[in-house]
């Protein structure tokens, strides 16, 4: 039986290292432009409408991650959310947490579910996760979303 420092520890790495493990991307269908990149602050969500689909645009230590706005338990407007960490304990018999995947957390609105913004994955159960979407930057220094 393994102890819930341990446990807490490999979930932990696990979202920590998660960015190298994305899951591969889909063939996208269209390219969708986001806007310049001097818009997009650090830290904020900025959400954009194409069709029917609405995506969040985060930016983190200078890198730009997008997901669908939309929370996979009832549909809510996830990236109206507050972002943030999580914690985790910080040793086995002790009552102090850690700080743990620093800014890069969106806490639904509504029910309060979690996902990692870097990878969709929910941080409370591996089999929910959110849409992701890869981003390049183009050579006008603009944001385009893969679909």
């Amino acid at each position: 039986m393994c102890s819930c420092n341990t446990h807490s520890s490999t979930i932990v790495e696990a979202f920590e290292n998660a960015e190298a493990e994305l899951i591969p991307a889909r063939k996208h269908r269209e390219v969708l432009n986001a806007g310049p990149l001097e818009k997009f602050k650090e830290k904020k969500f900025h959400i954009i409408q194409h069709g029917n689909r609405s995506i969040g645009i985060y930016k983190l230590a200078g890198k730009i991650y997008a997901l669908r706005n939309q929370c996979p338990h009832m549909g809510a407007p996830l990236c109206l959310g507050h972002t943030g960490s999580t914690y985790r304990p910080a040793e086995k018999g002790t009552a102090e947490f850690t700080e743990v995947l620093k800014d890069r957390v969106i806490r639904c609105p509504w029910h309060g579910w979690e996902f990692d913004i870097i990878t969709g994955r929910g941080l409370y159960d591996g089999k929910a996760r959110v849409s992701t979407y890869k981003v390049r930057i183009n050579s006008s220094d603009e944001i385009e979303i893969l679909i």
